[in-house]
């Protein structure tokens, strides 16, 4: 395992620096971010052990403004072209649907929404047992892409696969070298713990190759990305082998926290092929029947 520098606010090791502080202020960063990649805690669904943490507040507006400034001290310390990727789904309580990513984007007051990515997760839990036979289950979240204005001067790299069926496609315009584009709607498979808890994983922590997708569309090799919610660090831990420079903040600063984000940014990973996160990927072109 590599060293790091370790203390008690901070946690430094391998171009990834984690401040063990809350992110609605983040006055320990100097530089300025690319990019900013996030799942926020969801509201009333967990207890990260903090007395000061976001999530567990009385009211839902509540919730929602403490988040706002969170996005503002985003906005603050990201360039002019930044751009700010917020994975969010839906929550229920007390029988109330809650669109969490769309309540997000109606109290956002600084950063505009320019794009919406769809990430489908096939092995997505069932509905609760109430709702099992009155609701269909719900298979996706959203990765809202917010900007600072509206002239699209971001970083973007569009992800390209081997177009299939390239030779039947008569459109010249979509035949383009590098192959199809496989879109806004990604397959993923959901990161699932182990049924017994170890200190190598953490509920509620998205897949690799989500981060993957994200930070290779809007950063570049050397950009620095940014995540406010950090959690075990995977956010982190793609940076590292990207060759991207992170930042993360976790307002829980436990030893356990700390191991578990230490050992995640030192993991190895391999990432998935693009094209296995292709909705169209096993897809067979029907035949032309036309006579």
């Amino acid at each position: 395992m590599s060293k790091s520098a370790n203390t008690s606010s901070k946690l430094s090791l391998l171009e990834q620096t984690v401040h063990f502080s809350s992110s609605e202020s983040m006055n320990e960063i100097k530089e300025s971010v690319n990019l900013v990649f996030t799942s926020p805690p969801y509201w009333m669904i967990k207890d990260y052990e903090h007395k000061d943490q976001i999530g567990l507040e009385k009211t839902y507006q509540e919730y929602l403004d403490r988040l706002n400034l969170v996005w503002d001290e985003c906005y603050r310390v990201t360039k002019d072209n930044a751009l700010l990727a917020i994975n969010i789904g839906t929550k229920r309580h007390q029988g109330q649907f809650y669109p969490i990513g769309m309540d997000i984007y109606k109290n956002m007051e600084k950063w505009k929404l320019i794009d919406r990515i769809i990430w489908y997760i096939p092995n997505a839990l069932t509905q609760p047992n109430y709702y099992t036979d009155k609701l269909p289950d719900s298979k996706f979240e959203d990765v809202l892409i917010f900007a600072k204005n509206y002239d699209y001067k971001h970083t973007f790299n569009k992800i390209r696969v081997p177009q299939k069926y390239k030779i039947r496609d008569a459109r010249k315009n979509n035949k383009h070298p590098d192959g199809r584009s496989i879109g806004n709607v990604i397959r993923l498979r959901a990161y699932r713990p182990p049924p017994i808890k170890k200190m190598n994983y953490h509920q509620a922590a998205y897949p690799e190759d989500l981060v993957h997708f994200i930070l290779k569309s809007y950063s570049n090799e050397g950009d620095t990305v940014l995540d406010p919610f950090v959690g075990s660090g995977t956010t982190l831990k793609v940076a590292r082998h990207t060759e991207r420079k992170g930042i993360g903040f976790e307002i829980n600063s436990s030893s356990d926290v700390r191991t578990l984000i230490e050992n995640r940014i030192n993991e190895d990973w391999k990432p998935m092929p693009f094209a296995e996160m292709d909705m169209m990927r096993g897809e067979v072109l029907p035949k032309n029947n036309k006579k």
